[in-house]
């Protein structure tokens, strides 16, 4: 046992080297002499050096496209101060790991399987597809249905609507479809109409539309590119208010939980309106309406809309946005509950850019790096408080 604690502190030195820079040739071969004698060293050595190494500067590289645009508040600078002591952390567990590890399968099968535990992964695609007849579907299965002269399938990962025949017969029946928390969908309505809808979303739309108006009814967040038809305008319908095209790109968030409606044009011109108050308000490219669905309140603005987009394109775009609304954004993608332990810390504000698709923790990561906030997941709670 002796020989293997000399061996594991041995090792553990060589692999310190190795990730600060300054392993000699000698040291390098005897490193990989060490990895190939069998397969459990190689296994360790890769869980226990490779990954952290590549996990820290992977968070590197988040950061630096964080901060292209505007970055986030002062993590550059902060960056630069822990990056050493970061980096020395991740040696000195790696050390104190692999000198107990070594000669030890449980230790070892132990560290793989904790690896993987406790994860709260991003959303993917999932959706359940109503019909007009009440049937079910999921959309995480391929489907293939026929409803009149409309064929439904999903064989993309996208649902599309499709006619089967040139029979101008139309009789409208509805289908809903339903995005849960942890979700996102996209779909191509009969008339050639593009929907991305994000996630904890709901869109009930006909199958096929008839002669008059294109009228879906949205609840929760959605991007359209509107198929053109000047002799068919399209409407989106949200709780209190609608917003109407001919034909043009434009995005739509429309939570029951928020007070306010947003819509933002990309492309083309829309005009929205509130059933209840009455204003109404036409948009040009890169306007923003907001209203309150509650005082009735509505302002217009400029802003960028790949802000307001990107989740489509399966991104995080934070622009001087609150805490509060950031979290609001995580819950519904990873299906987490949010819980503030401190009211202060809601109104703090982060800027930057990241992917949509990793895990929460590196996320969370990231906005800990600015020393304001720190999180602590439970189950699935996310527990927020100030530092």
């Amino acid at each position: 046992m002796k020989e293997d604690l000399n061996s594991g502190f041995k090792i553990a030195d060589l692999i310190v080297k190795r990730l600060e820079g300054r392993l000699s040739d000698e040291e390098s071969q005897y490193l990989n002499n060490w990895k190939n004698e069998k397969e459990e060293n190689l296994a360790l050595f890769h869980s226990l050096s490779q990954s952290p190494e590549k996990q820290y500067f992977d968070r590197e590289l988040k950061l630096e496209k964080a901060n292209k645009a505007a970055g986030w508040d002062k993590i550059q600078s902060k960056i630069r101060k822990d990056k050493v002591r970061k980096l020395r952390l991740n040696v000195m567990r790696i050390a104190a790991v692999l000198i107990i590890a070594i000669g030890t399968t449980f230790f070892f099968s132990t560290l793989i399987d904790q690896s993987s535990d406790g994860l709260i992964n991003p959303g993917r695609h999932q959706a359940v597809l109503i019909t007009s007849d009440g049937e079910q579907y999921q959309l995480d299965e391929e489907i293939t249905l026929s409803e009149g002269d409309v064929v439904i399938s999903n064989s993309t990962k996208e649902l599309i609507y499709q006619k089967r025949s040139d029979n101008n017969k139309t009789q409208l029946t509805y289908n809903t479809i339903i995005i849960p928390k942890g979700g996102e969908y996209k779909l191509t309505l009969m008339d050639g109409t593009r929907i991305w809808l994000n996630s904890n979303s709901k869109l009930r739309f006909p199958s096929e539309f008839g002669s008059g108006v294109r009228k879906v009814d949205l609840e929760g967040e959605g991007y359209f590119e509107v198929a053109k038809d000047p002799a068919h305008p399209f409407v989106v319908d949200v709780n209190k208010a609608q917003v109407k095209v001919l034909g043009t790109s434009f995005n739509v968030n429309a939570y029951p939980d928020l007070n306010e409606i947003v819509t933002t044009l990309v492309e083309g011109k829309v005009e929205v309106r509130d059933t209840i108050f009455g204003s109404k308000d036409q948009l040009m490219p890169n306007d923003q309406y907001l209203f309150n669905r509650v005082t009735g309140k509505a302002k217009k603005h400029v802003v960028d809309t790949d802000v307001f987009t990107a989740w489509k394109d399966g991104r995080f775009v934070f622009e001087d946005e609150s805490l509060e609304k950031i979290m609001m954004r995580l819950s519904r993608w990873y299906d987490v509950e949010i819980i503030f332990l401190n009211e202060s810390v809601r109104d703090l504000r982060f800027t930057g850019d990241l992917t949509r698709y990793d895990n929460i923790d590196q996320i969370l990561e990231l906005i800990e790096l600015t020393k304001k906030v720190k999180f602590t997941i439970k189950d699935r709670s996310l527990l927020v408080e100030e530092v």
